[in-house]
């Protein structure tokens, strides 16, 4: 993954915008990562894994019986 400071990834935005498709960019202020840009395809990959993962752990906190069904319900409808 490349990483820009955050003055060249201003200065070269058009051109950093596009290559998000093959690459997600880590942007950097003062030497610390401050964000991460990627493209709009990746980021809905991961919110649907995050969306299975919370559906996941819902499942087995009702299965370990840390939450009824209701509780998993209006939590995971929460999000």
């Amino acid at each position: 993954m490349k990483t820009l400071t955050s003055t060249e990834a201003r200065q070269n935005f058009s051109r950093v915008i596009t290559g998000l498709e093959d690459n997600p960019v880590i942007i950097s202020k003062q030497d610390k990562e401050v964000a991460v840009m990627l493209s709009t395809a990746r980021y809905k990959e991961l919110k649907k894994l995050e969306d299975i993962l919370y559906g996941k752990a819902a499942e087995l906190a009702i299965q370990e019986g840390f939450a009824s069904n209701k509780e998993a319900d209006d939590l995971l409808n929460s999000l």
